[in-house]
This record gives structure tokens, C-alpha cells and sequence, in this order.
């Protein structure tokens, strides 16, 4: 998996979680993921499918990322995993793949994307893609979360800006 592929996720995750929850991250060495399982206590998946590439995206967070994150970006104090952060893990899933999908596109990299799942800890990630799924980790003053891309580019790429 080429670095332009990665970079848009790392720079649209910075941009949400500043903006919206005061919350800085730094990102860790890319690695490659070797099983199924969720590197947190919930994940948001979604699909993204086109002409030029197709896989998924998912983003896992731990318990204290996600509560400090929904209570920065909702302005209450939540103390535990439960519904709202269930809700918000969605809601950021589908801002960071539309993000990332934006600046892909300038790229010239053109795919749809699905509305986003959210799976607990006990689920399997099943990303839809042949190929390696390349983790990225982050690190908050709250604890950890973690992006996982799994793109195969096509053969014949799309460019749309020739």
C-alpha cells in the first residue's frame, strides 16, 4: 500500500480531533495487522468500493480515547463506554473515511463508501480487501486508538484530474 493512500487518513483524523474535541494525537510507526481482532473497545468499519480502489477502513478506540473524545466533542461529562460513545464512534468513522476520501480524490482516486458499522471488542474485523491491512496507531493523553486501512488499488486507476 502506497504512502498516499495512508497520509489522507492520518492528516483527517488530526483536523477532527482538534477542531472538534481540543484533542491532539500523535501517530506511531505503520504496521501490518496480523489477525481480526478490534485493537479497542469499539470500532467503527466502512466499506469504500470504485473504480480506482477498493477495501476498508476502520478506526478502534480504547476506552479512554473514546470517553474523553465524546465528552470534548458533546460537552458532557460521560464516564463510561455506553451508547453515546457507541454512536460517536460512528459518527467519526464516517467524517475521517469522507475526509480521507475527499483528499483522495484530489489525488484522482475515486470510490463510494457505505454507511459505517460499529463493532465491540468481542466482534472480528472483516475488511474488504485482498491484500495486508496496514494498522496505525495513535496516541492521546487518554489512551490509544488506532486507524486499519485495507485498499488494493485497481489495475487500471482512475484518474479523474488529467
Amino acid at each position: 500500500m502506497k504512502v498516499d493512500f495512508i497520509n489522507p487518513f492520518v492528516e483527517t483524523i488530526n483536523n477532527i480531533l482538534a477542531t472538534m474535541a481540543s484533542l491532539s494525537c500523535e501517530y506511531g510507526k505503520p504496521y501490518l495487522k496480523d489477525n481480526e481482532q478490534p485493537l479497542g473497545v469499539l470500532t467503527g468499519i466502512i466499506p469504500m468500493s470504485g473504480e480506482s480502489v477498493k477495501g476498508s477502513l476502520a478506526i478502534s478506540f480504547s476506552a479512554g480515547a473514546i470517553i474523553k473524545i465524546s465528552s470534548s466533542m458533546l460537552g458532557e461529562d460521560i464516564a463510561e463506554v455506553d451508547e453515546t460513545c457507541r454512536d460517536l464512534t460512528g459518527e467519526l468513522t464516517n467524517m475521517l473515511s469522507g475526509g480521507a476520501r475527499k483528499l483522495l480524490w484530489e489525488q484522482g482516486y475515486d470510490f463510494e463508501m457505505a454507511s459505517p458499522g460499529v463493532l465491540c471488542s468481542e466482534d472480528t474485523i472483516h475488511h474488504d480487501a485482498p491484500g495486508p491491512v496496514i494498522v496505525i496507531p495513535f496516541a492521546t493523553k487518554a489512551g490509544p486508538f488506532f486507524i486499519e486501512v485495507a485498499l488494493s488499488e485497481k489495475l487500471e486507476r482512475a484518474r479523474l484530474h488529467q
